[in-house]
């Protein structure tokens, strides 16, 4: 889940890491907390993805009420050797979801749309926009198929990525391959939904989306280093990002690739630190209304979830239940990221990956993260689906 390419459509101490026989970097420690978790752990667990070529770096970000714990393994970049560091900007993928949806449900506290008005309203043109409404977008029941799914669209995005794309040419990728079902009879996970309520933000605001997110979430609540960048740079220092979706081609650097093919979908870059204080934000629901917090945890049971005993999992207006682990999984070309928190634990884990490379079929950040909510938290496990 939260994959913004093709291939799946769907924490700082230690000795130096060595990979075929060449030490690679000594981690860097940001200030940390004792938490009551088994961070020991947890750093073998990173050390080996590393050393065992899963991933250049990585970085993880651990809170709960006894303190934080940051801990970043491997490069940042390959190029340079520079080693991974916690304070570093990463591109965050769907987890821009999360910020997209809550910009929404802030507007309809406002009361400048509604959940149940049609997309049609705001945005004219949709497929079937006289009856796909907001929630449908946010819930991911629309029925409008993902514009990467549009195999004309990918090659072209792959062929030049650091191509401009507009939210209209994404939609028009989108369109080209017709519905996948009658909105509201079925889920699917679709970044043409997310794309549509940016959008909707700009057109009910008169505002372009970047600006309205920054009123109403990034400046207010202090998350300094979380941006939705114009181009194709990040606005300090940062980790590369290395993609294996180059077919017949080796891990490739890109960092500097366009992200607009995410949109509101995915375009967002931030840190550990912000995405752990964005999680409690989000998690706790002080950024909406009570009303409006409960309706957005109505889970609607989305489908299969193999990796555990329970059949299930959710999904509902940005925002994935992961067997009690609330939050979003992100992936992006050279990037992938989960943020998830615990309302009951008041935890927060935040994970990064300076890849898109799959294991066994899944993002390679799905796998590690499951891993981890096994070690760290094991009355409570992370949930991720095997999509």
């Amino acid at each position: 889940m939260g994959r913004l390419s093709k291939q799946a459509l769907t924490v700082v101490v230690a000795a130096a890491i060595v990979l075929a026989g060449v030490a690679l970097t000594s981690p860097v420690r940001a200030q940390s907390q004792p938490v009551s978790v088994d961070t020991a752990a947890a750093e073998e667990l990173l050390d080996g993805y590393v050393a065992n070529g899963h991933t250049p770096g990585v970085l993880l970000q651990i809170s709960t009420p006894d303190g934080t714990w940051s801990t970043a393994k491997g490069l940042a970049d390959t190029a340079t050797a520079a080693p991974m560091s916690i304070d570093l900007q990463h591109r965050i993928g769907s987890v821009t979801k999360t910020f997209t949806t809550t910009v929404v449900l802030q507007l309809v506290a406002d009361g400048v749309l509604a959940l149940d008005d049609p997309v049609e309203r705001y945005v004219p043109g949709v497929p079937g926009g006289d009856r796909i409404t907001i929630r449908m977008l946010g819930d991911m029941t629309s029925g409008l198929a993902d514009y990467l799914a549009n195999d004309e669209f990918y090659q072209v995005l792959l062929a030049d990525p650091h191509r401009r794309w507009s939210a209209e040419e994404l939609l028009a990728a989108a369109y080209a391959l017709g519905p996948r079902f009658v909105p509201g009879t079925d889920w699917s996970y679709s970044n043409t939904n997310t794309v549509l309520l940016g959008l909707v933000v700009e057109n009910v605001t008169g505002k372009p989306f970047a600006h309205v997110l920054d009123e109403k979430i990034l400046t207010p609540h202090g998350l300094g280093h979380t941006t939705y960048p114009a181009g194709n740079h990040f606005s300090e220092h940062h980790t590369a990002g290395y993609t294996d979706e180059l077919p017949g081609r080796p891990m490739t650097d890109a960092t500097y690739w366009s992200p607009s093919y995410g949109n509101a979908a995915g375009q967002m870059i931030s840190t550990a630190d912000d995405l752990t204080k964005w999680l409690r934000l989000l998690g706790t629901g002080k950024l909406l209304t009570p009303q409006l917090h409960a309706e957005r945890l109505a889970w609607r049971r989305v489908g299969a979830n193999r990796s555990s005993s329970p059949d299930t999992w959710h999904y509902v207006f940005g925002m994935a239940d992961f067997g009690g682990w609330l939050g979003h999984t992100g992936e992006i070309f050279g990037f992938q990221t989960a943020a998830v928190y615990h309302p009951g634990r008041d935890a927060t884990i935040v994970l990064a990956l300076n890849t898109d490379k799959q294991l066994d079929g899944e993002p390679a950040a799905h796998a590690l993260l499951r891993e981890l909510g096994r070690l760290l938290f094991p009355a409570d496990p992370v949930d991720v689906p095997v999509v």
